[in-house]
């Protein structure tokens, strides 16, 4: 699930965007959920140690600091590249302020007297970040998605060394990357390589990243990556994988 925050100081405003955003994504079947609604900056800090993307809707003033939202916002940034931050606010005059902290908010939402505008404004936001995360899933070569449970997660594709398949755990599969780190998450090979077509499916248990391949040894039908992690690779792969690596080294 594509994690939802709520960071807003008054109590029944605060109420009523939970209500609105978990409405919405109830209605339209939408694969989000709202993991934190407060108006404690330090819950909320607490809760971003737990993601690596979300859709933030902030408040500029919390805690009686009318900048501390402006704050919260550019300390997401930092830590979330691709966070989609929403500001609601009363204070139309720190508008300019986004630009000049590089925030690049999804929207800037006003808070009006009707606050019917108010709702369906955030009801907007909510299916433009859907949309956004539908178009943008599988057209990124660069960033390779996982998830596990309720967390989504997103790395660059150059810190993938590969990913494995286990008797041991049906239905999981390994990643391995660049800091010799490992996940675990439920899928298949054959779903990910049509997502992913620059990974290189060396045997019928893995699949490579060309990129960070350093050695190749064609007697042992092993390959070196650049973390020093091997992988292995089919009798009948290894006569293509020679042809590729010949190739680019070529190119060189």
């Amino acid at each position: 699930m594509f994690p939802v925050f709520i960071l807003e100081g008054n109590e029944n405003a605060r109420a009523n965007y939970l209500k609105t955003v978990e409405n919405t994504i109830m209605i339209n079947e939408i694969k989000m959920k709202t993991v934190c609604a407060t108006g404690s900056l330090d819950l909320f800090r607490a809760h971003l140690k737990d993601t690596n993307q979300g859709l933030f809707f902030i408040d500029m003033e919390i805690e009686g600091d009318v900048q501390s939202g402006l704050q919260i916002a550019s300390e997401i940034r930092r830590l979330i590249p691709m966070a989609k931050i929403v500001f609601i606010t009363s204070h139309a005059e720190l508008a300019f302020l986004t630009l000049e902290h590089k925030i690049a908010p999804l929207d800037y939402i006003l808070k009006r007297p009707n606050p019917l505008e108010l709702k369906n404004q955030i009801i907007d936001d909510i299916l433009l970040t859907y949309h956004q995360l539908q178009l943008t899933k599988y057209q990124r070569p660069d960033i390779f998605n996982y998830s596990i449970g309720n967390y989504f997660f997103s790395i660059p594709m150059q810190e993938v060394m590969y990913l494995y398949t286990s008797k041991s755990t049906p239905g999981h599969v390994h990643l391995v990357m660049a800091n010799s780190r490992q996940d675990e998450f439920p899928g298949n090979l054959s779903a990910i390589e049509k997502h992913y077509p620059m990974l290189f499916r060396s045997d019928r248990s893995f699949l490579i990243n060309l990129d960070n391949i350093t050695q190749y040894d064609q007697k042992k039908h092993l390959i070196i990556f650049s973390n020093k992690s091997t992988a292995e690779i089919s009798f009948r792969k290894s006569r293509e994988l020679s042809k590729i690596l010949k190739k680019r080294s070529t190119m060189l």
